[in-house]
Order: structure tokens, then C-alpha cells, then sequence
């Protein structure tokens, strides 16, 4: 399965048709093969042609925790996972990042909440705490304290979605955008998908 490269694409159309027609794994060992570059091509490609995005696709049905596979650009510990959960309580998106435990002991779980900006953009607020986590979330802990604010302190990502079970990432840090980007995979079909 061939995957065009974002920084020798001028249109996101063919990676989203390739990545659609990709299985899963094949989409994950592709994603885990793209560095800063290539990142930023893909956010700058989404800008011009994302796909609509809503809350529903990060975690649903309710009540259960949605698994994404997660690629950074950062020059280390650039794979790590967001997991999602939407309360049927609330119907209030709320997730956190899931590291391997050297990593999660300095950043901490990197609670955040999730709510839609337009019908393209969402926002992953690591400033707005959820009131509670699900039971198989780690205790929730802010991110305005200790190593964890170093990190996650007064930052927001800005979520985009360029194929059925994939988006692109920048992350934002006191209202400016940062040299920043990363890529999701999301285990199993979206909602959108799954209704076909």
C-alpha cells in the first residue's frame, strides 16, 4: 500500500484516499515513519482541505474509551497515545495522553477536555479540567503545577481530520502556534464510518 508523503503532495485528496484504503497497522507504521517535515505538511494540507469533525468521532459509542495512536514531532518519545471518553452523563469529550511510565512520571497524563471550534477544528484544552475522569483514566492531576505545567501549562491542541481514522495536530502555548505537530490513528472505525 503505497501513502503519498505530505511534503510531496499539493493536495490532501490522495493521502486520505490511500489512508482509507489502508488497514490499520499499514496506516499506524506509516504514520510512525513521518518526522517534523512531514507533520507539517499534512497541518498545512488539512488547512486547505480537512474533512468535518466532530466530537463524536474521538470516543463513542458513550461510556467507552477510544484509543489513538499518536506520532510527534518532537526529536524524542514521539510515539504515545490520546485516549478519549465522553461521559453519558455529561456528553462532555474529555481524554488524556498515555505515555510509558518513565514519561508519564515527568509530564504526568496530561488530563485535558475536548469541544468543537468549527465544524473542521476542534480544541484539546489541557487549560479546562474535566470534573472527573472515567474509571480506567489515571487520578485526575492539573497542568498548571510541577513538570507536568512545563509540558501541558496554558497549551491547547488544535485537532484536524484528514481521512476517515486519522488527524493532524498543532499544539498552541499562550495563544501562539508552536513548531509543534503531531498525527492520530484511531483504533477501530468512527461512528461515521461504522453507520455506512
Amino acid at each position: 500500500m503505497h501513502i503519498p508523503l505530505p511534503s510531496l503532495s499539493t493536495s490532501l485528496a490522495p493521502i486520505s484516499a490511500a489512508l482509507d484504503g489502508a488497514t490499520h497497522d499499514q496506516r499506524v507504521n506509516w504514520m510512525r515513519g513521518l518526522g517534523r517535515r512531514e507533520l507539517s505538511a499534512m497541518w498545512t494540507l488539512s488547512l486547505k482541505e480537512g474533512l468535518p469533525l466532530g466530537l463524536d468521532y474521538l470516543a463513542a459509542p458513550p461510556d467507552t474509551t477510544v484509543i489513538h495512536e499518536g506520532q510527534n514531532s518532537l526529536p524524542a518519545f514521539t510515539r504515545f497515545q490520546k485516549r478519549f471518553h465522553i461521559p453519558s452523563t455529561t456528553g462532555a469529550a474529555q481524554g488524556y495522553n498515555h505515555n510509558p511510565g518513565s514519561i508519564s512520571w515527568f509530564t504526568g497524563p496530561g488530563h485535558f477536555s475536548a469541544r468543537v471550534i468549527d465544524e473542521r477544528c476542534l480544541h484539546i484544552d489541557y487549560v479546562v479540567m474535566p470534573p472527573s475522569v472515567p474509571s480506567d483514566f489515571p487520578p485526575l492531576v492539573d497542568n498548571a503545577s510541577g513538570s507536568r505545567k512545563l509540558v501541558f501549562g496554558n497549551m491547547i491542541d488544535l485537532l484536524r481530520r484528514v481521512s476517515a481514522h486519522c488527524t493532524i495536530g498543532r499544539g498552541v502555548k499562550h495563544g501562539k502556534d508552536m513548531s509543534a505537530w503531531f498525527m492520530l490513528t484511531r483504533v477501530g472505525d468512527p461512528p461515521d464510518l461504522a453507520s455506512a
